[in-house]
């Protein structure tokens, strides 16, 4: 049945010393090597999520930054159209002021042309008026007798004077 003999032999013990051994130090082996794994699956997977939520905080902030740079595009183009506007309202503006002025201006001109010429003619007719009255009295002088002359002279003269007064 059973051989002793087989008990002595050294290589016998030695592959059951090293049996039990790995079977000893398998088990806490296998936990700590699980464990590990396990620990590091659980890091990954951490690392994953994070990273997940890290791109979806991204892509929000993303999309957040793309709508607030399409507001303020229109704010922009708002703005620029309305600068456009004020711009042109500004100009009619002035154009009317001058308008305004130019127009004013060639009354004032009118006026004053108009006062000018009627004083030159007033002034025109005052002067051929004293000149036809002295060459009138130097023609009655002249022609019409001493006595009749200057009873008739001084009645001409009173009733001219009395226009011109």
């Amino acid at each position: 049945m059973f051989d002793i003999s087989l008990l002595n032999n050294s290589t016998l013990w030695v592959a059951t010393s090293f049996i039990i051994f790995v079977v000893v130090c398998y088990q806490p082996a296998k936990n700590q090597i699980i464990n590990s794994l396990d620990k590091k699956i659980n890091e990954l997977k951490n690392e994953l999520n994070d990273s997940k939520r890290l791109k979806e905080e991204a892509e929000k902030l993303y999309k957040s930054h793309l709508i607030k740079q399409k507001q303020n595009l229109e704010k922009i183009k708002k703005l620029n159209d309305d600068a456009k506007n004020q711009a042109n309202l500004i100009k009619k503006k002035i154009e009317n002021e001058i308008n305004m002025n130019m127009k004013r201006k060639e009354a004032n001109f009118k006026l004053i042309s108009s006062q000018m010429e009627s004083k030159i003619q007033d002034d025109l007719k005052e002067e051929i008026l004293k000149q036809t009255l002295k060459f009138t009295e130097f023609r009655i002088k002249k022609h019409l007798k001493k006595k009749h002359n200057s009873q008739l002279i001084e009645e001409s003269l009173n009733k001219l004077s009395g226009h011109f007064s």
